[in-house]
């Protein structure tokens, strides 16, 4: 774990930074795989863990939720377009999506009740929840004004998942259940001018504003 920035902590869940979870005050956000989540009590075993939250109910951040959830006796919150994803152990995905080695990996995404569902506007651990759907239906972001740090989970990702090199790009398309609307929440988030970016894939960015500025002019 590391400080990334003044009360979050970025939790590289595998090497080089290719899926991460997050803990910003005394909330997790995201928790990885089923394999993942059971290992990450340990991880936080020196931090207060109160609540935990969700971008979106894909089974690399979400599959580790249930046991999180047990284990520190929380709740999970969850974005509402995706919540009943999560309460059936089910994400909504492009068909085909099943048959990628990414998902065979991830071994599917263990059921849980969610306690709260998280909409624009909402409050998380000083956050604001920004509705940014398109690689889900219910995809949310975590905003923090002041700061200028962004949550973003999955509407980028900073790392090619082949090569493992960092970079700003899309996605997997495969993976996305609207492209269109990803870059149209791609596009809001660049707006906002972040300071530092925080991605579920790929190390944080810290001159934020530029980065996404430029990729997104690219799209």
């Amino acid at each position: 774990m590391r400080e990334v920035t003044s009360g979050v902590w970025q939790i590289p869940l595998a090497p080089r930074n290719a899926v991460n979870a997050y803990l910003v005050g005394e909330t997790l956000i995201d928790a990885g795989t089923s394999g993942m989540g059971k290992k990450l009590p340990q991880r936080l075993s020196a931090h207060r863990v109160s609540a935990h939250a969700l971008t979106h109910a894909h089974p690399d951040h979400a599959g580790g939720s249930k046991a999180v959830c047990e284990a520190f006796g929380i709740e999970l919150w969850a974005p509402a377009g995706d919540a009943a994803d999560v309460e059936r152990g089910a994400p909504t995905l492009p068909p085909g999506a099943w048959t990628t080695p990414l998902l065979k990996r991830a071994r599917g995404l263990p059921a849980h009740p969610v306690a709260r569902r998280l909409a624009e506007g909402d409050e998380v651990a000083g956050f604001t929840v920004l509705e940014v759907p398109g690689h889900s239906p219910g995809h949310v972001a975590y905003w923090h004004e002041a700061d200028r740090v962004l949550v973003a989970g999955d509407v980028f990702v900073n790392i090619n998942i082949l090569t493992m090199r960092p970079g700003l790009r899309p996605p997997p398309r495969v993976l996305t259940f609207d492209p269109r609307r990803n870059e149209e929440s791609m596009r809001r988030l660049a707006e906002l001018r972040p300071r530092v970016a925080l991605f579920g894939h790929g190390p944080p960015v810290f001159d934020a504003e530029a980065k996404l500025g430029a990729f997104v002019e690219k799209l």
